[in-house]
């Protein structure tokens, strides 16, 4: 599972998502070969505290950093806003990089982040790991085994409509959608925290309809994501439709529980079933194996054999030290293919970044869409948009500067050192 040969890597930024997501990964993929050698933040307490507790320097710009130079690849969680910004310039310094989701704000920074990153020869990459979550691995192995017939329909409520569903649907089908059509409609609600630093006094309901080469279909719904408000909670409910039965997973407890990650089976026709009624007669479920609140696996016994996730990164309770949760997992192995990727040691990505600049498309489409009173789009995307022109003199009246600009952006979000 290691590489062949180590890479060091830097992570930039040092905000909330490196301190709940990225911090409890670097243990385990020193092991793999993935060595984090330092860290950059421009605000300089981050940056210290961060690096510090890792036992590696802080740097407070990226130009102080590529001017050390001590990593080969970087790891970017900074803001959406900036992604493009250091994405190209880190690209365009002969370093590979994979950035955190959503890719950009706009296509065109996104379309910026691949062209920018062939003409360097790199590797750049965008960090997306719903696909990579026990049910949708355990789904995509169920699907593939033909025991339902084609699977030409995918329902998803109450999950996570963007880009990282959209992600997990390029994945799934193993193809780039056809179309993309949208709606939304927003209604005030009682003003509440979902986080102390998120204040929220309205709700927006999304709806994404994505077809697919095959005749295939994607309804992708929700309201409130983290299920408040008495919403139902994530991960919702998904029901992949074949042709004669459905794999189904749905939450089990509230947002916020440690194995909030759902329960599921495979519901089944039966020839006799669908000789008389055509409902699912037999039912298969979905088991989970854990310890101490830890996903081990999550597999399924089906008459064409037997089906199983098994979590890369778990450990037994007595090395929990190196143990890392379902969601951890998933994103230390993306770290991990990243690393593959650039040591020439994987062929074929699972998520290349023509896949990503897709997921970005869908995602721009169904903007589109929404101001044309719920049009379909066809993808690929090509010509002007008025959701595009949109977010960039948003962007560029917010930050007094063109958002393509990478030199202007850099200087206005990350001091020059």
């Amino acid at each position: 599972m290691g590489l062949s040969k180590p890479l060091d890597i830097a992570l930039i930024g040092t905000g909330h998502r490196s301190q709940v997501v990225y911090r409890p990964i670097f243990a385990a993929l020193r092991r793999e070969g993935v060595r984090l050698v330092a860290v950059c933040d421009p605000v300089r307490e981050h940056a210290d505290a961060y690096a510090e507790s890792l036992g590696v320097p802080a740097f407070y710009s990226i130009r102080e950093l590529v001017r050390a130079l001590p990593m080969e690849a970087a790891v970017v969680t900074a803001p959406v806003e900036v992604h493009h910004a250091i994405s190209c310039y880190l690209s365009e310094n002969g370093i590979h990089s994979v950035t955190e989701t959503s890719m950009a704000d706009t296509l065109a920074q996104a379309q910026d982040m691949v062209r920018v990153a062939k003409k360097a020869r790199v590797v750049m990459r965008v960090g997306e790991q719903f696909f990579r979550l026990p049910f949708e691995r355990l789904a995509q192995r169920v699907a593939k085994t033909g025991f339902l017939g084609p699977i030409r329909r995918i329902i998803s409520t109450f999950d996570h409509t963007g880009y990282h569903n959209n992600s997990s649907w390029v994945v799934f089908y193993g193809a780039h959608p056809l179309t993309a059509q949208a709606v939304e409609h927003t209604m005030p609600v009682a003003p509440h925290h979902s986080m102390a630093h998120r204040f929220h006094t309205q709700e927006t309901f999304h709806a994404h309809f994505y077809t697919f080469p095959g005749d295939r279909l994607v309804a992708d719904m929700t309201s409130n994501g983290k299920g408040l408000l008495g919403r139902y909670p994530r991960p919702g409910y998904t029901q992949i439709e074949g042709e004669r039965g459905a794999i189904v997973w749905r939450a089990a407890s509230r947002w916020n529980c440690p194995l909030h990650q759902g329960e599921g089976e495979v519901r089944y026709c039966s020839d006799y079933a669908l000789e008389t009624n055509g409902v699912a007669d037999t039912v298969f479920p979905i088991v989970q194996m854990s310890e101490s609140d830890l996903i081990k696996s999550m597999s399924i016994h089906l008459p064409v054999g037997h089906i199983e996730y098994i979590n890369p990164f778990y450990a037994p309770t007595e090395h929990a030290n190196g143990a890392l949760n379902f969601y951890h997992a998933a994103v230390a192995e993306q770290v991990l293919d990243f690393a593959r990727a650039v040591r020439g040691e994987e062929t074929t990505p699972e998520f290349s970044a023509e896949d990503a600049l897709m997921a970005m498309m869908m995602e721009v489409a169904c903007r589109e869409s929404i101001l044309r009173k719920g049009e379909q789009i066809a993808l690929p995307l090509t010509g002007d948009l008025e959701s595009e022109r949109r977010v960039h003199e948003a962007l560029k009246a917010k930050n007094g500067v063109d958002p393509l600009d990478v030199e202007g952006m850099l200087a206005r979000a990350i001091p020059r050192a």
